[in-house]
């Protein structure tokens, strides 16, 4: 471009002697970058500064697995101190329920014997305490206080209790529908 416009053609000997000077070009660079690659392969130096980072890379790969290899053990003793902390948590609901229990059946036989403590009623004789518990009202508080108890020990991942014979089951007679009697 010294002088020359650029929308001027080339003479064909510019063109050829462009073309071995662009191979000229290509040639030498392909060598130099050869000779680059061969003394990075042989200088002292180099080979150091890639023995450093293989080294920086191998002591980066221990620290990671050591950070993993923590993080797990911490998570398995957080786990067992949970579970620990759970079966404490049971035994001491366990505890409380059964002194709840032994102090409900000791006022019960002591106090009064015919006492419902679910409805909240006071019978004079056995019998009419029997007739209550076979009431559907009884029957009914009866199962909304096993279903309550049900869920609060699913909630806490017990097994289901075993099924009484006192809840309510649904009726299966059918009623009585009046027909008119035709004369």
């Amino acid at each position: 471009s010294s002088g020359i416009n650029a929308e001027w053609p080339l003479r064909p000997g510019e063109k050829e002697n462009k073309k071995f000077v662009d191979e000229a070009k290509k040639e030498y660079n392909e060598s130099v970058r050869s000779l680059v690659s061969h003394i990075k392969k042989k200088d002292p130096r180099c080979l150091a500064q890639k023995e450093k980072q293989r080294v920086l890379e191998e002591e980066r790969l221990v620290a990671e697995k050591k950070r993993k290899e923590d993080q797990r053990r911490k998570r398995a003793e957080e786990i067992e101190r949970l579970k620990e902390q759970e079966k404490d948590s049971i035994a001491e609901h366990e505890q409380q329920l059964d002194g709840l229990l032994n102090e409900f059946s000791d006022s019960e036989t002591e106090e009064d014997p015919f006492y419902c403590p679910l409805c909240k009623k006071l019978f004079k004789s056995d019998k009419m305490m029997k007739q209550h518990e076979k009431s559907k009202k009884h029957k009914e508080k009866l199962a909304e206080l096993q279903g309550e108890f049900a869920s609060e020990l699913k909630a806490a991942g017990l097994s289901q209790p075993l099924e009484t014979n006192d809840a309510p089951t649904p009726s299966t007679k059918k009623k009585k529908v009046p027909t008119a009697t035709l004369r």
